[in-house]
């Protein structure tokens, strides 16, 4: 193997990877398709390692080498271009449109952009939320969603399971001072909340637990999560929850756990059609990082069992 390292045809690589193929990157970088073959084959000369798939279906298929470099040197292919770029462009902030629910974006995504801001201050990340089907049309950069189905066709990739937990309020918990919190039986009689943009989480979490989803049926139904989630720290009743959305106000005991968590879901983000760049993959890679964070956090499960008998 050579020692010159082929940046150009590095370059080029990942710009294959962002587009979606080779003539869309041909495109972006003003060359003949051609051209942007010839420089991939002199990467995989170099390598001696095949990095698309030739023969799929779809243009632009990664092999496991291919995965294996993109994941290694993406990243820092974009903040190199990131780094390099001047003139007009490097005076002004560049941005990056994020279309996404109104849930994700207040209780996770939020949170944690202060600390990608440190990183990329020269980024600046804005919020779209909407909720339901992605629109193809939409100039968004990137789609985050829940159900891969809302984003209408388009490749995605999943960058965070989702855990939910049963929760309530201190108040809640003292009210229920007869019960157990490790049977969960008691919930039958007790106040329980739902959310209508979630069905799913109450039938979901009592099959993890052997129980009868029938007989705990929500009692309180909210339009969505973010009003669910108030109405559990007022003490309304006891709620199932994805854990990372309860996150703050768990960490401050507002809400307290009364069970371990069960998977829920994924969450997965999808590049709008004519919108890859290096922004994006610089966005996409710190997305994946936060999201792999996140998975890999222990869920604290604190019962209290003080005031329970």
């Amino acid at each position: 193997m050579s020692l010159q390292l082929p940046l150009n045809a590095l370059h080029v690589f990942c710009v294959v990877v962002q587009e979606g193929g080779f003539r869309q990157a041909a495109q972006a970088l003003h060359l003949t398709p051609g051209a942007v073959s010839r420089q991939v084959r002199s990467l995989e000369a170099h390598l001696r390692q095949v990095l698309f798939d030739r023969n799929a279906g779809a243009p632009a298929t990664l092999t496991p080498a291919g995965r294996k470099l993109h994941d290694g040197v993406g990243a820092k292919m974009a903040a190199i271009k990131e780094a390099l770029d001047t003139g007009g462009r490097a005076r002004r902030q560049a941005s990056i449109l994020v279309d996404t629910s109104v849930t994700l974006a207040m209780h996770w995504l939020i949170p944690q952009l202060p600390a990608f801001r440190e990183r990329h201050p020269r980024l600046n990340v804005q919020i779209r939320t909407v909720e339901g089907d992605i629109d193809p049309a939409s100039p968004a950069d990137v789609f985050l969603r829940r159900d891969v189905a809302e984003l209408r066709g388009l490749p995605f990739q999943t960058f965070m399971r989702e855990r939910s937990v049963l929760v309530a309020s201190p108040a809640f918990m003292s009210g229920m001072a007869a019960r157990k919190v490790e049977q969960l039986r008691w919930l039958g009689k007790a106040p329980r909340i739902g959310t209508r943009s979630r069905p799913d989480l109450w039938p979901g979490w009592c099959g993890a637990h052997g129980l009868d989803a029938g007989a705990l049926e929500p009692t309180l139904e909210l339009d969505n999560t973010v009003l669910a989630i108030q109405a559990a720290v007022q003490g309304l009743g006891a709620l199932v929850v994805p854990e990372a959305f309860a996150r703050a106000t768990l960490d401050i005991e507002a809400l307290r756990c009364l069970s371990g968590p069960v998977d829920s879901g994924s969450y997965s983000y999808a590049i709008g059609r004519r919108q890859a760049s290096a922004r994006v993959t610089i966005f996409t890679e710190w997305l994946k990082e936060a999201g792999r964070r996140e998975n890999e956090r222990s869920v604290s499960f604190r019962a209290h069992k003080a005031g329970f008998s």
